[in-house]
C-alpha cells in the first residue's frame, strides 16, 4: 500500500490502532521527494524507539549527546524541513505542523534519555510509551499529510 493509500485508510479509521509505523509500506516510486528519501526519514525515527528502548529496558550503554538529541536540525528529516522544504512549502500549513511534530518529536526523546541518564528508569519507560511514542507516530502521520499536501499532482 502506498502512503497515500495509508492516509486515505488511517483519515477514514480503517487501520488497526497497532498499524501506525510506515516505514515498511513506502513505495519505491513514492520514496523520493524533493530531496529527501521518506523511508530512511521513517526508518531513521523509527530506529530512535529501538536505541531507547535499548538503553532503558535492555539497559544498553549509550554515549549520545541530549542537547544533540533535543533539537530538530540534526537528522535527515530536520535538514531537510529547515532547508529545502523550508523555502519551497514553508507557506503550507502541512509543513508548520510537520516541523512543530518533528521538533516535539526530539523534545521528548531528549526527555526520555534524561530521565533514563538521571537514574529514573520508570519515568523514562512511561515517557517512552507515553509522549514520545505517541510523537513518533505523529511525525510519521504528519511527514505522510505533507507529502500528500505538496507533491506535485
Amino acid at each position: 500500500m502506498g502512503l497515500l493509500a495509508w492516509l486515505r485508510r488511517h483519515d477514514l479509521g480503517l487501520l488497526p490502532a497497532t498499524d501506525t509505523h510506515l516505514a515498511p509500506e513506502i513505495d519505491p516510486e513514492e520514496d523520493h521527494f524533493d530531496g529527501l528519501y521518506l523511508g530512511q526519514a521513517v526508518q531513521g525515527h523509527l530506529n530512535w524507539k529501538k536505541r531507547l528502548k535499548a538503553i532503558i529496558v535492555d539497559g544498553q550503554q549509550d554515549d549520545v549527546d541530549i542537547a544533540s538529541v533535543a533539537v530538530d536540525d540534526q537528522c535527515a528529516l530536520g535538514q531537510w524541513l529547515h532547508g529545502r522544504a523550508k523555502g519551497r512549502y514553508g507557506h503550507l500549513p502541512e509543513y508548520a505542523r510537520l516541523r512543530k511534530m518533528h521538533a516535539e518529536f526530539h523534545l521528548a526523546a531528549a526527555q526520555v534519555l534524561l530521565s533514563s541518564r538521571n537514574a529514573q528508569r520508570e519515568e523514562a519507560e512511561k515517557l517512552l510509551r507515553g509522549p514520545f511514542s505517541a510523537l513518533s507516530d505523529q511525525v510519521q502521520l504528519e511527514l505522510v499529510r505533507f507529502y500528500a499536501a505538496a507533491r506535485p499532482n
